[in-house]
């Protein structure tokens, strides 16, 4: 003992190592790292996967979604000059105006409510990937005049709507004295349905942004103004938030007037996010349960290690090992399960989660041949801070596992031990 410079630790490796009578014991310590090694595989994966789905749920909503939205209570008159002003700011890659209305939109016996948007297709081009899920058509037909219209697959297939069929837009409209309000009809013609791949935008409907004009309150320069938004693209979309922020005070510095408005996705989607959020956290939560079950195992493997090593124990007092030494020992024993069982489980979490699709298309190859299950299908987006805090709290919940054998072992008294050896 006065000759090892760490005693706990090299008898607590010759116990864990040593193979002579003790098969069983090292059997439940392999079923105890084997339980935490599925526990951190498992969970590793699965938050890949979540974090995928996510992504691609937040890139589709991202396509009909601004990443910044500027407006003004009232009428936004100063919008060009704001749109000049706001493409010199750090973080705004691009800027185009729209305008928004609430329509009815009627044919063939068929009515839905959607919001109808006004565009500049060049500009829109620059801050949404909407032109390139076009099913049939082209944005480029939302010219001027032409009266035409883009609509949603799901608005589309709501009134069973095709390339060139008519449809009607009543929107409700004030009377000069704001006394009554009136229902105004316009006629548009269909060219071009588009697929976000989400319910999300999916019933909404474009036109020409002069076109717009005609919805609002008439023909004047104005009446673009009463409705007119600005959509921001961000270089990125999670410092959305403090983009528009400083695109506000910008704006309120240089070009004092309306009153300016913003807000990004994260606040206008805040509900589906904070949902999908908290999905992820409560599947975290039931996996976590399997690395709990392996440390369980490691205590039920600790006590009945403690339980043959009594008289051990009671001679290793006797010679002077304290109590803090003969903890020492059980926790370094608890302590190699519980490092190898995470270091594994990581190793291969990190290593499916890495090549989830060439891995899933094999299993979808083998197991489901006719394409009934699509798990190729599913993404995986390994994130390293998920794996570093699986990998934290497995090893917390195995350390403290490992406390109470420990300290049993430590209160085992030599004298009651050894009186009848």
């Amino acid at each position: 003992m006065a000759g090892t410079k760490f005693p706990a630790l090299f008898i607590g490796l010759r116990y864990l190592l040593a193979k002579r009578d003790n098969r069983f014991i090292s059997f439940t310590s392999l079923i105890s790292m084997a339980g935490l090694t599925l526990g951190v595989l498992a969970l590793i994966v699965v938050l890949s996967v979540f974090n995928g789905s996510q992504g691609i749920q937040r890139e589709r909503v991202l396509i009909t979604v601004p990443h910044g939205d500027i407006s003004a209570k009232g009428a936004f008159s100063t919008w060009r000059e704001a749109q000049e002003l706001l493409r010199q700011q750090a973080g705004i890659d691009a800027i185009a105006p729209y305008t928004a209305v609430e329509a009815l939109v009627s044919a063939q016996g068929y009515h839905q409510i959607t919001q109808v948007r006004g565009i500049d297709p060049a500009r829109e081009a620059l801050v949404s990937p909407l032109g390139e899920r076009l099913l049939e058509g082209s944005l480029d037909s939302l010219t001027p005049g032409s009266h035409g219209i883009v609509i949603g697959r799901a608005l589309a297939s709501n009134l069973r709507l095709f390339i060139g069929d008519s449809v009607n837009l009543v929107v409700p409209r004030a009377n000069a004295a704001g006394t009554d309000m009136q229902l105004t009809l316009h006629r548009f013609t269909v060219s071009g349905i588009f697929d976000v791949h989400y319910d999300i935008g999916s019933d909404l409907a474009y036109i020409a942004l002069d076109d717009s004009r005609v919805l609002l309150a008439g023909e004047g320069e104005s009446a673009l103004d009463t409705a007119l938004h600005l959509r921001v693209k961000t270089s990125d979309i999670y410092q959305a938030r403090a983009i528009v922020a400083a695109a506000l005070a910008r704006l309120r510095a240089q070009l004092p007037g309306p009153d300016y408005r913003g807000e990004d996705w994260s606040t206008t989607e805040a509900s589906l996010f904070n949902a999908l959020k908290l999905e992820k956290i409560m599947t975290g939560f039931m996996l976590m349960m399997i690395v709990a079950i392996g440390a369980f195992n490691i205590v039920s493997t600790l006590v009945m290690v403690v339980g043959e090593k009594q008289a051990d124990i009671a001679i290793l007092r006797t010679m002077g090992a304290s109590q803090r030494t003969i903890m020492g020992i059980f926790l370094v024993q608890g302590s190699v399960i519980g490092v190898g069982g995470i270091a594994l489980g990581a190793l291969g979490g990190v290593v499916i989660a890495a090549h989830f699709t060439p891995i899933s298309r094999t299993l979808e190859t083998l197991f489901n041949p006719n394409g009934l299950y699509l798990l190729s299908q599913l993404p995986a987006q390994l994130q390293g801070s998920d794996v570093a805090l699986v990998c934290t709290l497995a090893l917390c919940i195995s350390f403290i596992a490992t406390l109470y054998p420990a300290w049993k072992a430590s209160r085992i008294l030599p004298a009651q031990v050894l009186r009848y050896e």
